[in-house]
């Protein structure tokens, strides 16, 4: 099976480079390409690709669009239509892999069914060392125990989990996976999210609502969070939740903002 993994990305190039690299070191190789889907056209997005790309032992793709504000849904479709890969795989563009994040993903694929896993939040002060000496060893349990990090446990590697051990929170867009027939289904992103918010709680209601079943992929496909400020702020968050409830209360799964745009009379 071929994966496609697509990245959401904006500026920071520090965190793509060490994304890439960790990508490089995964335990699947030869059976992934990477899509940087940009939220942006920054000339830095280009220097740091031309000077990974030789390095690298998968394809590497790479599509952008103008900066007009926060249009990560846009850029995230613009990544899902040259996609190549049967599964898709979502990771944000602060979010470090474990070596073994694609081959657990390939793993459980299937036809209807949205793949989710969660993230270990490294602390700021474990997220500065890391960036600074772009030494991923220091992503081990044993570092991260006994580090200003949050939710360690998630990087627990305990691939054979029994279902049943596993919490049922609902699906993060940072971690999440599902076949590109059932995201073209929906209609892909909706573009209608236009700010910081909840366009991928969104996404994962309309893949359950088009009849995809979930299945936790924790403990097997996990992430490493690198520290930041938040972006966000009650009014946005607010805003963000009403236009969710909105489309919440429809019993539309395909979006018509989204991978394709609905003629308008």
């Amino acid at each position: 099976m071929k994966v496609s993994v697509i990245i959401p990305f904006y500026k920071d190039t520090v965190a793509l480079g060490l994304i890439l690299d960790a990508l490089n070191k995964q335990s699947a190789l030869g059976s992934f390409e990477v899509i940087i889907a940009e939220d942006d056209n920054a000339p830095e997005t280009l220097d740091l690709i031309n000077e990974f790309k030789p390095h690298l032992t998968y394809p590497l793709l790479h599509i952008s669009q103008e900066d007009k504000g926060y249009r990560r849904s846009a850029a995230l479709n613009n990544g899902i239509r040259i996609a190549s890969g049967e599964l898709i795989v979502f990771i944000d563009g602060d979010c470090i892999p474990h070596k073994h994040f694609i081959k657990n993903y390939i793993r459980h694929a299937k036809i209807d069914t949205l793949l989710y896993g969660r993230r270990v939040n490294l602390g700021r002060v474990t997220s500065e060392k890391i960036r600074k000496t772009k030494n991923l060893n220091l992503l081990s349990i044993s570092n991260l125990l006994f580090s200003d990090s949050s939710r360690v446990s998630e990087g627990f590697y305990f691939p054979n989990c029994p279902d049943f051990i596993k919490s049922k929170r609902q699906p993060w867009g940072c971690n999440l996976g599902a076949m590109k027939n059932n995201i073209e289904a929906i209609n892909g992103y909706d573009e209608d999210f236009k700010e910081w918010g909840p366009e991928d709680l969104d996404f994962c209601n309309r893949l359950i609502r088009s009849g995809c079943k979930t299945f936790s992929v924790k403990y097997a496909s996990i992430l490493f969070h690198l520290y930041h400020k938040t972006k966000s702020n009650e009014e946005l968050i607010a805003r963000g939740e009403l236009l969710l409830e909105k489309k919440r209360k429809t019993s539309n799964f395909f979006c018509e903002n989204g991978l394709i745009k609905k003629l308008k009379p």
